[in-house]
């Protein structure tokens, strides 16, 4: 019940924040398909960085390891590295 409630926060998150930053894009880059790249990429680095901030420690206390280890620095370098793949591959799906 937890997790789906977690998971259901980042989607939202990421709803919220694609529907906020689409119009800035558009107005800052004048091209429909970067701001429709910009905001799927919020959408998904903000499920993906829930799932991730959840499942790290999870691992860990599973390992027999400090959950903690999971939940700082490594959490944040493994979202930052996938948030980064995320904008690459949709951008290059989407800006021709």
């Amino acid at each position: 019940h937890v997790i789906k409630r977690e998971v259901l926060t980042g989607l939202l998150v990421g709803v919220a924040l694609s529907i906020l930053f689409f119009p800035i894009a558009l107005w800052l880059w004048g091209k429909l398909d970067v701001a429709l790249a910009v905001s799927l990429s919020l959408f998904g680095a903000c499920s993906i960085a829930t799932i991730v901030a959840m499942l790290l420690p999870w691992v860990f206390h599973r390992l027999g390891k400090d959950p903690a280890f999971g939940s700082g620095p490594l959490a944040t370098v493994i979202q930052d590295i996938l948030t980064i793949l995320i904008y690459f591959v949709i951008a290059m799906n989407i800006v021709k």
